[in-house]
């Protein structure tokens, strides 16, 4: 039980082990077979809910979700309630963490998949950050 689990305090996880905590709903039903373009696209929907969530809870407000939500209008339901799980996964069990995902990348090591991501500090008002921090993990199960 991936909840069950004792966290380690944000400030001293690596962000690419809470990134892959964070898109575990998306990445647990892939299952070990998965392939990188699959668990790529997992993590390009993680990352861009993980970041608007961070922007608007830096900057006060609802702007990046919403424009989130403006652009899912019309697609698969299926993808929208996903996407609505993470928003509010972000804020019950990451609403204290307020680094940003970088750059990131998906990797194999001995057959396993790994990733390296970069923390970044947002600025309030803006969409650019600052503060790079290097990290990798492997996916947690």
């Amino acid at each position: 039980m991936a909840r069950a689990r004792i966290r380690k305090k944000l400030s001293n996880r690596k962000i690419s082990e809470t990134f892959l905590d964070f898109a575990a709903p998306l990445l647990d039903p892939l299952g070990d077979q998965a392939t990188n373009h699959e668990m790529e696209n997992a993590l390009q929907i993680a990352f861009t809910v993980w970041n608007a969530v961070v922007f608007d809870a830096v900057g006060r407000s609802s702007r990046w979700v919403e424009q989130l939500r403006s652009n899912l209008a019309g697609q698969d339901p299926r993808v929208q309630a996903l996407v609505e799980q993470l928003i509010a996964r972000k804020g019950s069990l990451f609403g204290d963490d307020h680094r940003l995902i970088g750059e990131y990348q998906l990797y194999r090591h001995h057959g396993q998949p790994r990733l390296r991501a970069e923390a970044r500090r947002p600025s309030a008002g803006t969409s650019s950050s600052t503060g790079a921090k290097s990290a990798r993990s492997t996916r947690p199960r």
